[in-house]
């Protein structure tokens, strides 16, 4: 089938798949990730076990969440259906499709979300890495599902300025029940009842959790909890008043050989006592790194030896990104005497909503008590590498820097460049060349400004350079160690007195 939607398409089973970032339409791309966004934005993650107390007491619609991916059906009259993810990969002729066109014959150009699922054969629950193995294996294509779940544009109108209810109504009358996310209105004790008799241990049908959209635009999503005991590497300091807080803990997994995995941060589930009482027990344990590791303020984490284990709260683990390549951060070894020093970056899965519940005392900081096979299911089909070993990279190199000043009321402002070849572009982590651009003005409210722009060559390196010197090194700047600008020559006494008789001529030549 011919389709605007995609660049080239490849068989998949009984359809076709472009792939990712083959979407043509940019505009449509856009809406697309601006959703998500949006979505996200919104959402609220709540415990089963306060649902009737924290939930509004307001009607909702309440429907199961199927555990997959967010994608989107697209119609084009006069074109066909397309199945589109927000990442730019494109579905077309596929078994979730089936019946649909025909639906859809007399319907104008639709966007309807919903979610991609690939329930398996052997009847257990639908999980997020089946659907990554269908999508990549065709035979199992006649697997996936999508279900819609809400109306994003309806011909020319942004579906979402209407109330959920008539945007549900919608999605009915156009793909019928069959093909929407069954939904039901109700209050936080029906969110509670279906919460016991979907997703609770025991429950016949197991679903992934709930979610309770209400009318005020919010999303409220009902899941079982996930506790993970994690080692403590690091934490981000800040002061408050007069008290050193932790801001956040670093924290990571050991791995069988020793090395230890970095997964992410936690910063919740601490009160302001707790932060002075973390910071004052992690400054005893400091220890040395060569890996340096920036905290969300941008400033350096402080290291310490991995010897405390803490049990974190998480609502889930993420594997891949945005445009579905894995997930990967930095290994670790540590030597008591040279610390921490970086190994490679390996595939793992990353904590989504962490807060912390207490430290486990009864627990060591090894692969037994606090080892990557707690998050080994959530890593799809890729087996955990075994080992972490150390990566000999070039060096990079400094092709160009300069570096301007400028005194005003005694004080010195400094903006300066840097041109960097990376020499790493072949390991896939890094772009050939790395421009970095700062500005520091001590009477500013943020004295220290930085800028990063990256290129594929150093031209485009330079015309990077060259608009920044345009809009940032104008009169007054004094590129340091530049020779200073040659003096005119002295003039003469004739050449002097030479502009005095032209203007007597003048005035002789032009009297009043």
């Amino acid at each position: 089938m011919s389709t605007p939607f995609a660049t080239t398409f490849e068989p998949y089973g009984k359809g076709q798949k472009a792939p990712l970032g083959a979407l043509l339409d940019q505009e449509l791309l856009g809406r697309l990730k601006r959703y998500k966004r949006q979505v996200a934005k919104r959402y609220r993650v709540v415990e089963p076990e306060i649902v009737e107390r924290l939930l509004p007491d307001e009607p909702m619609f309440v429907s199961p969440k199927l555990d997959g991916e967010l994608w989107f059906l697209v119609n084009v009259p006069g074109t066909g259906v397309a199945l589109v993810a927000y990442n730019g990969r494109v579905l077309t002729g596929v078994t979730a499709l089936d019946g649909v066109e025909r639906k859809l014959a007399k319907a104008p150009t639709l966007v309807i979300a919903g979610e991609l699922f690939a329930p398996p054969a052997t009847g257990e629950r639908a999980r997020n890495h089946h659907t990554g193995a269908a999508l990549s294996e065709p035979k199992l294509e006649s697997s996936l599902k999508f279900r819609a779940f809400d109306l994003v544009e309806e011909g020319a109108d942004d579906a979402l300025l209407r109330p959920y209810e008539s945007r549900l109504a919608s999605l009915i009358a156009y793909l019928g029940e069959e093909l929407v996310v069954p939904t039901e209105r109700g209050n936080a004790a029906l969110v509670a009842q279906r919460y016991r008799e979907w997703v609770a241990p025991g429950s016949s049908l197991r679903y992934e959790g709930i979610v309770a959209r209400s009318d005020r635009g919010l999303t409220y999503k009902i899941k079982p909890t996930i506790t993970v005991d994690l080692v403590v590497l690091a934490y981000g300091e800040r002061i408050t008043g007069t008290t050193a807080q932790v801001r956040e803990l670093e924290v990571g997994l050991v791995r069988d050989d020793g090395t230890i995995q970095l997964v992410g941060s936690v910063g919740s589930g601490m009160s302001e006592d707790d932060r002075a009482r973390w910071h004052q027990k992690l400054t005893a344990i400091e220890a040395r790194s060569s890996f340096r590791l920036a905290n969300r303020e941008g400033t350096l984490c402080r290291f310490v030896r991995p010897e405390i284990v803490v049990e974190v709260r998480v609502s889930d683990f993420l594997s891949t990104d945005a445009w579905d390549a894995p997930i990967r951060r930095m290994a670790l070894s540590y030597d008591p005497t040279d610390g921490y020093k970086p190994l490679s970056e390996l595939r793992t899965a990353v904590l989504i909503h962490p807060a912390l519940l207490r430290e486990r005392t009864d627990k060591k900081a090894d692969a037994t008590d606090a080892g990557m096979s707690q998050i080994t299911s959530y890593l799809e089909d890729a087996p955990v590498e075994a080992r972490a070993a150390a990566v000999v990279h070039r060096a990079s190199e400094i092709v160009r820097r300069t570096v301007w000043t400028k005194e005003t009321k005694g004080q010195i402002a400094v903006r300066k460049l840097a041109v960097i070849r990376t020499n790493k572009e072949h390991e896939g982590t890094h772009p050939p060349f790395v421009v970095h651009f700062t500005d520091y003005s001590a009477g500013r409210k943020t004295p220290l400004e930085t800028t990063i722009r990256t290129a594929s060559t150093l031209e485009g390196a330079d015309r990077a350079v060259a608009v920044w010197i345009e809009e940032n090194v104008k009169k007054g700047w004094v590129e340091v160690g530049a020779a200073p600008p040659a003096k005119p020559p002295e003039k003469t006494a004739e050449e002097a007195a030479a502009p005095k008789r032209s203007r007597a001529k003048k005035a002789k030549a032009d009297p009043e």
